[in-house]
């Protein structure tokens, strides 16, 4: 996994994301997580990719619809 360059040349490592299955109680641990990610890593993206990107990491019950 790459990490973010920052300034002085380190990088900044991003943990693996998890896949979010539906569990109401894991919707704001979510939330955070992948706002955080999107703000880093994807920045430059369309919120229509972004939203994409998100999906890949959804699976299951409500949380597919």
């Amino acid at each position: 996994m790459g990490g973010i360059a920052v300034e002085g040349g380190s990088h900044v490592e991003i943990a693996k994301l998890l896949v979010f299955s539906g569990e109401a109680s894991r919707v704001m641990e979510f939330i955070i997580v992948y706002k955080l990610y999107l703000r880093i890593k994807m920045k430059g993206a369309t919120v229509e990719k972004q939203v994409q990107w998100v999906l890949l990491y959804v699976q299951g019950e409500l949380a597919d619809v």
